[in-house]
């Protein structure tokens, strides 16, 4: 018993120091959060689809996707001395995100509701023009992450953690522009295959009949979280075997 509650302390003592860190990422991520399960119940009443699979699939991921990435800025803001995350750089990057995020799933969703392609969708000069925006908007959230992950390593105290995590924010966001630049360029994520999300796995949608791209810009996205996970080992090699894996992927 005495174990389940210092556990739960634990929990309870990491989620306020994300919220302390940055109340603007976390009740941005919440909201996220919520809109993420809302997204899940629209599948189940509104029967209509996009390249063979719900058109509320889409928004669900980067619903979820986006929290995620706002919850790890956050943690990694608590690992900066108190006068730099009270600083004006952290406070405009923070808000930077948060108006970036609700911009991109804005379009995002607005697109599902209609019923339309969200990314790759240039058909009209302002369709054009509005995924040139989310895609502008996705680059500065990139810009960000650097900037946070620059900050921890010149500015926490010295650890494998800081440094892992760090190096995480800056590798993530530089693959993840390199992907993403790629699928933009290709204006598909598909090689070869069924060009349908009806044959893929399931909420992820990626191809299993040929290759896809998102698998490399997911890997990349998600290093930000997977090598400080590796840090728990107290192992630099784990931490770099995580990089170079992500990197090769």
């Amino acid at each position: 018993m005495s174990d389940t509650i210092a556990e739960r302390a634990m929990t309870a003592s990491f989620f306020h120091r994300l919220r302390a860190a940055s109340p603007l990422l976390w009740w941005t991520s919440m909201a996220f959060l919520i809109c993420f399960a809302l997204c899940l119940v629209l599948q189940t009443v509104d029967q209509r689809l996009l390249n063979g699979i719900s058109v509320w699939i889409k928004p669900a991921k980067f619903f979820l996707s986006l929290a995620l990435h706002m919850l790890t800025l956050a943690w990694g803001i608590s690992l900066l001395p108190q006068t730099t995350r009270s600083g004006w750089t952290v406070r405009v990057m923070a808000l930077y995100m948060m108006v970036a995020a609700c911009g991109e799933m804005i379009y995002i969703a607005g697109r599902a509701a209609l019923g339309q392609a969200s990314h790759f969708n240039t058909g009209t000069p302002l369709s054009s023009l509005l995924y040139s925006l989310m895609g502008l908007g996705a680059v500065g959230m990139l810009v960000v992450t650097a900037v946070i992950g620059t900050l921890i390593l010149l500015k926490a105290p010295p650890s494998l953690m800081t440094r892992a995590a760090g190096s995480a924010f800056i590798l993530a966001a530089v693959l993840t522009h390199v992907t993403a630049g790629t699928l933009g360029g290709m204006g598909s994520h598909w090689i070869g295959g069924d060009q349908t999300d009806a044959t893929g796995l399931p909420l992820l949608g990626w191809s299993t009949t040929g290759g896809d791209l998102r698998v490399s810009h997911f890997v990349s996205l998600h290093l930000m979280q997977a090598i400080p996970l590796a840090a728990l080992t107290g192992r630099s090699l784990a931490v770099l075997a995580v990089a170079v894996a992500g990197i090769a992927a």
